[in-house]
């Protein structure tokens, strides 16, 4: 077994991440690194600082999900893949499977792989999507019984989620920027603060050491997908009816705030604000926000009203049935957005 520290350029880093960082820091959802191999066994170090929760690890072969399994608190290694025929290559991804939690000291951290083959560099997919979000983007209730109620990393997992499933449909590299719970103005408990866009400009600044600005110089997406609007809709159920029209014209102000801090960063993607699967209660305020940006000379920025999810998995969130649901009708979206047909 030959010991590869990372990062190392004969990996794919994916997500966010500082290009000043010597490990390679695993900050949200789906981050990771993605490698071409051949091999009989497929192991890592990793480092999580997590107190409380257990953070977990995700990997697919191929697209395709094969093995999840949780981080305990300090450095170990970690098994990842074993009997393989080692005369047949796939590209391996190792992700980021949960969101940040509020008891790390820092992001999760893949220091080395080890494995009895060669990596070698997959090549860059054409198209890079990133996707803005909450609870739905990140993948919460997609693992575990229905009926299963605690808030545990054990029940989040976002090789299931839309974002995924869509990243890997038009073969495309991803990068996510979502958290449960907030929202494009509130929080699902109605706090102002909890908003994406207030932090969306930093790298992860909701994890120790990240409260930095995100690199510049990161590649540009093709499109971005946000999926927020859910958390707001709790948020507005909570207001009081004399605050309600000052709340909703909030909600449809920081919407277009956030659309125009993305059009800032990405002057050329396509924006596509995907808003339902668990109800449509605001989608009147969202359509109008994407209609303000057009208005306003933006036509690159669209609406797409999502189907209600059929079925429920665990934490009363979406099955992954209702992610695959989701998936098709963005990826449809998408590809017409993008000219892929």
């Amino acid at each position: 077994m030959q010991r590869y520290a990372l990062p190392d350029l004969r990996f794919l880093p994916i997500g966010r991440r500082d290009a000043g960082e010597k490990e390679q820091n695993l900050w949200w959802s789906g981050s990771g690194v993605r490698v071409k191999l051949a091999c009989k066994r497929l192991d890592v170090e990793a480092t999580s600082t997590a107190a409380d929760h257990a953070q977990w690890l995700g990997v697919l072969v191929d697209g395709a999900p094969i093995t999840r399994l949780p981080l305990v608190q300090g450095t170990h290694p970690y098994t990842l893949l074993a009997g393989l025929d080692d005369h047949f290559s796939h590209e391996i991804t190792i992700l980021r499977d949960t969101q940040p939690s509020y008891d790390e000291a820092g992001p999760v951290v893949l220091n080395a792989v080890l494995t009895d083959g060669t990596p070698e560099a997959p090549a860059a997919r054409p198209l890079l999507i990133e996707f803005i979000g909450d609870s739905l983007t990140v993948g919460e209730g997609t693992m575990g019984p229905y009926g299963g109620e605690e808030w545990r990393m054990l029940f989040v997992s976002h090789m299931p989620a839309f974002p995924t499933l869509v990243a890997e449909e038009i073969k495309a590299d991803k990068r996510v920027v979502a958290l449960g719970g907030w929202g494009a103005a509130r929080s699902w408990d109605n706090q102002p603060e909890s908003r994406i866009g207030r932090i969306y400009n930093q790298l992860c600044a909701v994890t120790p050491g990240g409260d930095v600005p995100a690199p510049t110089d990161e590649r540009p997406a093709d499109a971005v997908v946000i999926n927020l609007g859910t958390n707001d809709s709790s948020a507005l159920a909570k207001v009081a009816p004399d605050e309600l029209p000052l709340v909703r014209a909030e909600l449809r102000a920081r919407a277009v705030e956030l659309m125009e801090t993305v059009r800032a960063r990405y002057p050329q993607a396509v924006i596509l604000w995907a808003y339902g699967l668990c109800g449509h209660a605001v989608e009147d305020i969202l359509q109008g926000a994407v209609e303000d940006m057009r208005q306003n000379g933006d036509k690159n920025a669209h609406y797409l009203s999502l189907s209600d999810a059929k079925s429920l998995g665990s934490r009363m969130h979406p099955s992954r049935d209702a992610h695959r649901q989701a998936a098709k009708e963005i990826t449809d979206e998408l590809k017409k957005l993008l000219k892929m047909e």
